[in-house]
């Protein structure tokens, strides 16, 4: 593996993320309805986000992570809602079903604002996405990431933030970086729910940030 250089996200980037996403989340045997898939997802959370970053290799991303400081812009949510609707379109010829995936975004969505005001945190700033390669992991790149993201959000005043994360994903790791959990919900004996079988919040004290 060459040198890691670290930069915003660019559309260039958006195909090889949705690798990553879509080879983490997804299990369509079809590579195709992976990759897609997992372009949705990365769309439907940067509609949020503030600030992005990508490490990469040889201009070819291995890891992706998104922050969210108060409301993000209106253009970037109209570029990323753009670009989400030309991937479900995409899903739905390859034989996907993009109508699945959203209504499993917006039970989440309701499962997630739940979970938030149960926690009690701060909700102006967030980690709205993580994700690395898993031909990368365990080689610090995810923590150089995390790192950077939260340098930001304590550069934009917070002092906490929070994210959200569930049994699908390798939650230990925010306990691993010291992070709280702050809320959580079981849905594991509901046998008809889409959901995962546990979903979280952390928080994360970012006081100490960058002194």
């Amino acid at each position: 593996m060459g040198p890691v250089e670290y930069r915003p996200l660019q559309d260039k980037d958006i195909e090889a993320a949705g690798v990553i996403l879509g080879n983490t989340w997804h299990t369509y045997a079809d590579g195709r309805k992976r990759v897609v898939s997992g372009i949705v997802d990365l769309a439907n959370f940067a509609q949020r986000n503030t600030f992005t970053e990508v490490a990469v290799v040889n201009d070819s991303p291995i890891g992706v992570i998104m922050a969210r400081a108060g409301a993000p812009s209106e253009q970037t949510q109209a570029h990323w809602k753009i670009i989400e609707q030309d991937a479900r379109k995409e899903l739905d010829e390859l034989g996907g079903s993009a109508v699945d995936l959203a209504h499993f975004f917006e039970t989440a969505k309701q499962a997630d604002r739940a979970l938030l005001a149960q926690s009690g945190c701060d909700p102006d700033f967030e980690l709205v996405l993580f994700a690395v390669s898993d031909k990368v992991r365990g080689l610090g790149i995810g923590s150089t990431l995390m790192d950077h993201a939260q340098r930001y959000l304590a550069a934009q005043g917070a002092s906490k933030a929070f994210l959200f994360t569930d049994t699908d994903c390798t939650w230990e790791y925010y306990e691993h970086r010291g992070m709280r959990r702050a809320a959580e919900q079981s849905f594991a004996e509901n046998a008809a729910s889409i959901l995962p079988e546990r979903m979280f919040v952390y928080e994360m004290d970012l006081k100490d940030i960058g002194r």
